[in-house]
């Protein structure tokens, strides 16, 4: 019984303090005003919060982030979608709540008060300060005081795209408080940034917020981003394999079928639309290793393509001269295959024969198949272990 009585006052308290019925006057619209006009009668919003004017403003920051926006190679820019929370303590804007009819909390505006002027110091543009989009602020009675601030920052970013597409990137948003040293304002940073995901193309390896100090007081909101490298692997490394193989095809190809020559010349052509459209989606400062691979591809095109015109001379205009170097004599009745190391029998009438430039093609196309196969293997490996690591 005892334990029900206590229960019951207990809840009649609780709804007296919620309703303001404990001996508390009614919160009106004129003492709000009177109130702010109290606080803002001597306020001088030029002056930092402290009534001792040589301790530091300490300012608590969290930053959480939206969305990546963009990232631009050929412009080295990386936009942002998010906002900042500040939270710090006006001591000019301290009252009793008990002689205010329990008011704890009202709203100024943002020209009637001391806040920060902070901005984007490493802009792609134009130097902008942070806003306050809602015009004013909300203040406690403890003097603490909220601001929220947001938008799309695009900062410059030093990229390094000499690992493309296997590259990783920090890019650095670097926030000033103008007008203030470190021994005036300082920015308490929680490092924690929130709400990080990454977009179709990057991911987010990590992300980190720390504060500044020296000349400029602030903070710098760094992001580490790897770029998602499948989709660049298979349209972009996937097919340059595949046509440096299917130019080593055009050896595969009978002189005599007149196709070799345009074969060599239509891979070639592939090679330049890719360096083509990668030139013109990246940065030129940087020596990009898969620029380079695509460049020795080029050129080995040109030697084969080259080769290509050569063996297809060779063999329609000088076909059945004779190689003095290659020839097949006989020998006891042996023929002997001077080039080829071979012997085989032969009938007693048997005479000399030579080989003649129509004849070597088969043997040439053989062995300048397999010497670029190694060459071209070589290179392929070497490249993508430059950009891999």
């Amino acid at each position: 019984m005892i334990y029900i009585e206590i229960l019951l006052t207990w809840n009649i308290i609780h709804l007296l303090a919620i309703t303001g019925c404990l001996g508390s006057d009614n919160i009106t619209a004129e003492k709000v005003t009177s109130l702010r006009r109290t606080l803002l009668r001597d306020y001088d919003p030029y002056l930092r919060p402290r009534r001792l004017q040589l301790d530091t403003v300490v300012i608590n920051a969290s930053f959480v982030v939206k969305r990546f926006h963009d990232l631009s190679e050929k412009e080295e820019k990386v936009s942002l979608l998010g906002y900042f929370q500040f939270q710090w303590n006006d001591e000019f804007l301290v009252w009793n709540k008990e002689d205010h009819s329990n008011i704890s909390d009202i709203v100024v505006k943002t020209n009637d008060i001391w806040w920060p002027t902070i901005s984007l110091g490493n802009p792609i543009g134009n130097y902008e300060n942070l806003q306050n989009h809602f015009g004013i602020f909300h203040v406690s009675s403890s003097g603490e005081i909220k601001w929220s601030s947001g938008g799309l920052f695009s900062v410059a970013c030093d990229l390094n795209l000499e690992n493309y597409p296997f590259d990783t990137h920090t890019c650095d948003f670097v926030f000033v408080v103008l007008g203030y040293s470190s021994d005036d304002v300082i920015i308490n940073v929680n490092p924690n940034v929130q709400q990080v995901k990454g977009t179709t193309e990057w991911d987010v390896v990590s992300a980190n917020m720390f504060g500044t100090s020296g000349e400029k007081t602030g903070l710098t909101v760094s992001f580490t981003l790897r770029r998602k490298s499948f989709f660049v692997v298979l349209t972009v490394l996937l097919p340059l394999s595949l046509l440096s193989l299917l130019n080593l095809c055009v050896f595969l190809i009978p002189v005599e079928s007149g196709e070799k020559t345009s074969f060599a010349i239509t891979t070639f052509l592939a090679y330049s639309i890719y360096l083509s459209a990668l030139g013109s989606s990246l940065s030129a400062k940087d020596n990009i290793y898969l620029t380079m691979y695509i460049e020795i591809l080029i050129i080995t095109g040109v030697i084969i393509v080259l080769i290509v015109i050569v063996q297809t001379r060779l063999f329609f205009y000088y076909g059945d001269q004779r190689l003095p170097c290659c020839r097949i004599k006989t020998v006891h009745g042996e023929d002997i295959d001077v080039k080829n190391n071979i012997t085989r029998k032969t009938s007693p009438d048997n005479v000399n024969e030579f080989r003649t430039w129509a004849s070597s093609m088969g043997i040439l196309d053989q062995v300048l198949f397999f010497l670029f196969f190694c060459i071209l293997g070589s290179i392929t490996v070497y490249y993508f272990a430059m950009m891999m690591f």
